[in-house]
């Protein structure tokens, strides 16, 4: 475990590996779910070199400029209590609207998002 010591008050939160356990195991079965709905979400970006790509083909004036910044040690900071109704929400919503695959598994989805 690592603690950013530059700000004055920081908060330390553990990170569990369990490599090899059933939870990692269900861990990844849940990201293969997840992952089919990427496309679903607009403000989704792969990587940085698919932002330097659209940089490259959009029509920005000649005084534009361009803000970046990072985020750190954003997992441990998510606020579960709050996102996960949050998640279920949106799967709730686009499956009203016919959105999900044809195949997705929404009650395993949002169940093990609770367990895990």
């Amino acid at each position: 475990m690592t603690a950013n010591v530059i700000k004055k008050l920081w908060k330390m939160r553990p990170i569990v590996c369990c490599a090899g356990s059933m939870m990692n195991s269900w861990s990844k079965w849940l990201d293969y779910w997840l992952q089919k709905l990427k496309h679903l979400i607009p403000t989704y970006i792969k990587d940085s070199q698919q932002v330097l790509d659209e940089i490259k083909t959009s029509n920005l004036p000649p005084n534009a400029k361009l803000f970046t910044c990072d985020a750190n040690s954003i997992y441990n900071n998510i606020d579960i209590k709050h996102t996960i109704p949050v998640i279920c929400w949106w799967l709730n919503d686009i499956n009203d609207k016919e959105q999900l695959p044809s195949n997705f598994l929404l009650e395993a989805v949002t169940h093990a998002m609770k367990i895990l």
